[in-house]
């Protein structure tokens, strides 16, 4: 099979964007040579690793950036923790104190907190604190199938409070992007497939990730297939059936980075801990495929579907793009930020529709009902209100109440949906 190079570049136009109905994105802010994680400080301001410009820039208002810090060494994610900023660059860790000051600017020196091998196929390095205050760090493999000389590479490693390290899991290719799931407070990872297995092999992964498992790579891939000897001749199949499988499968070469749960309040209450994955997009595809982002169904704590959320910047036709995200994380306001470093802008996406409130439904007297929210109705604008697929007689309906009448006899859980031109919401109650 003969491999394309990745798409091609093409201006960037905020009009081709797209997103489910109900949702609308702006630009928030343009960070100039490869904006990659972000993070939001405990003053509630944005924080951007600049990877191009070895950088940290702080975005306190839309449009607006302040350099925060220059001349780290390949600075990829970062993260606050009892008033210190911690930064994974290139070779490892680094801490800055104190880095909350009222010009945004940190003064401070770094601090080395660990070292980690450099050089090889993936030099980004990814950081994430656990619940329990633990330390994560990933570092992705030197090659597309190899046996690594050091055990830190294509892993996951724990560093507790006194520093002590830890190979948490192994057989991670690239694991770039980590989140806690904020139910289960199990850690996700996003994971790379190899190269030159085809266009459609192997998925990429996303990894629910276990104390000492390990997760098939170099030998292993999906879900426990051996990698041919043809791609890598010292494959050893045997070791496939103690490999950890994937959580969750997705496109081949779509290039999976950073990973976030919603956890909000604006967007609907079904969207509430699901996964956003930024997928990057492929560079060695027949097909281009990838650059978007996708949301995960993932509130049960366990990843049960896929659809798109913030697409459009890939054009089929023309094998074009006008931009790759990185990273999508909720702010402190319930909209949705994304990175994208081909074009240094980063995205808000609110969320416009209807909302309903969290146990909104409610029996009023009689057979009539009130349903109350957000953004429900506005004057001049369609309303509907369905049962089961049943319209129902809407009574009284303002911006944040709607009461409707439930037919006779409808009993038990009745999931009521309200359409209200902009987009759609929905919410189980009981009726008795």
């Amino acid at each position: 099979m003969a491999f394309s190079q990745a798409a091609g570049n093409r201006a960037f136009r905020l009009d081709e964007l797209r997103t489910p109905p109900g949702y609308e994105v702006s630009v928030h802010a343009t960070v100039v040579r490869g904006p990659r994680h972000m993070t939001f400080g405990p003053n509630g301001v944005l924080y951007v690793a600049a990877r191009g410009s070895n950088s940290i820039v702080a975005i306190p208002e839309p449009g607006r950036t302040v350099n925060v810090l220059q001349g780290l060494n390949g600075p990829h994610t970062l993260e606050f923790r009892d008033g210190s900023l911690y930064i994974a660059v290139n070779d490892g860790v680094v801490r800055f104190d104190d880095a909350i000051t009222e010009d945004l600017v940190i003064r401070g020196t770094a601090r080395r907190v660990l070292s980690l091998p450099v050089g090889g196929q993936h030099t980004t390095r990814t950081l994430g604190f656990a619940p329990d205050g633990a330390l994560f760090v990933a570092a992705g493999s030197t090659c597309n199938f190899c046996v690594e000389a050091d055990r830190r590479r294509a892993a996951m490693m724990r560093y507790d409070a006194a520093g002590a390290e830890q190979v948490y899991a192994l057989g991670l290719r690239n694991a770039v992007g980590m989140a806690w799931h904020p139910v289960t407070q199990e850690l996700w990872v996003t994971d790379h497939g190899g190269d030159n297995l085809g266009d459609d092999e192997p998925p990429e992964e996303l990894n629910i990730l276990k104390e000492g498992a390990h997760y098939g790579w170099p030998d292993c891939y999906a879900a426990n297939k051996p990698v041919p000897t043809r791609v890598y001749p010292q494959a050893n199949a045997s070791r496939c059936s103690a490999a950890e499988g994937p959580a969750f499968e997705m496109q081949a070469h779509s290039a999976p980075l950073g990973i976030g749960f919603y956890t909000g309040e604006e967007f609907p209450l079904s969207f509430r801990n699901d996964a956003l994955v930024a997928f990057h997009g492929s560079w060695n595809r027949s097909s281009p495929t990838g650059y978007k982002v996708v949301r995960v169904k993932a509130s049960s704590g366990r990843a049960e579907g896929v659809e798109d959320f913030l697409w459009g910047f890939l054009d089929q036709r023309t094998r074009t793009r006008s931009g790759r995200p990185v990273q999508a994380i909720t702010g402190p306001d319930g909209a949705v930020y994304v990175s994208d470093d081909a074009n240094g802008n980063i995205y808000r996406v609110v969320y416009t529709g209807p909302r309903i409130a969290e146990n909104g439904i409610f029996r009023v007297d009689g057979n009539r009902y009130s349903l109350t929210g957000k953004r429900l109705w506005s004057e001049g604008e369609p309303l509907r209100l369905l049962a089961g697929g049943v319209a129902l007689e809407i009574v009284e309906a303002t911006g944040g109440r709607v009461d409707f009448l439930l037919p006779e006899g409808m009993t038990g859980e009745i999931t009521i949906r309200i359409e209200n031109g902009r987009a759609s919401d929905e919410q189980a109650m009981r009726a008795e």
